[in-house]
């Protein structure tokens, strides 16, 4: 029993995005291989196809906020010597749609179909040696958030004493901003990954 507790705790930890400072300082070139993606539905809520560059800079301001965490200076300068290059081959931005219904017999909203926004941002990388003459590795990352509906009782409820038995569903969407908020947290997943 006590090694199977060590194995699943192994194992949340390796699927957590925490990597490691390194020992020394080191410099990385951030390069993309192909532009920005945006994959957006019919009636979307959050994703701009306009903004595409925006969320890019989300992302590369996530790089780079969370590289000084982790004792590596991004270089932007091409012609400037950096120890690794890292390269985006691809990065996507997502919002795509689902229907969830309510099946609680004892809720007036039974039966009721929400329409909710699945957000997504993805990355695809590559590390290599400064000179590019060696491949490290080659990585993903994502980062994503659903709207969701919930029958939870929520503050008001507990203070005016509504919605004793569960049965309110409310619709719990997501920030305007969301697509810039999910870039870079998935530029910050990218370090972290590099880094374990």
């Amino acid at each position: 029993m006590k090694h199977s507790a060590i194995i699943i705790l192994l194992l949340f930890l390796n699927s957590c995005y925490i990597g490691k400072p390194l020992k020394e300082p080191a410099t990385m070139l951030v390069k993309f291989a192909t532009e920005t993606k945006v994959n957006a539905c019919i009636n979307c809520k959050y994703i701009s196809e306009t903004k595409w560059n925006d969320y890019k800079q989300a992302f590369i301001n996530g790089i780079k906020s969370e590289s000084s965490f982790y004792n590596l200076t991004i270089v932007e300068d091409e012609k400037q010597s950096a120890d690794f290059v890292l390269t985006i081959s691809s990065f996507t931005v997502s919002e795509s749609s689902s229907s969830e219904t309510v099946n609680d017999v004892n809720s007036k909203f039974n039966g009721q179909t929400f329409q909710l926004s699945n957000c997504s941002a993805d990355a695809t990388f590559k590390l290599y040696n400064g000179n590019q003459s060696k491949l490290l590795g080659e990585w993903s990352s994502n980062a994503f958030k659903d709207e969701k509906i919930s029958n939870n009782r929520n503050f008001g409820d507990f203070v005016f004493g509504t919605n004793k038995d569960n049965s309110e569903y409310r619709y719990k969407g997501l920030d305007d901003n969301i697509f810039t908020v999910l870039s870079e947290k998935c530029g910050k997943h990218v370090i972290a990954k590099l880094t374990r």
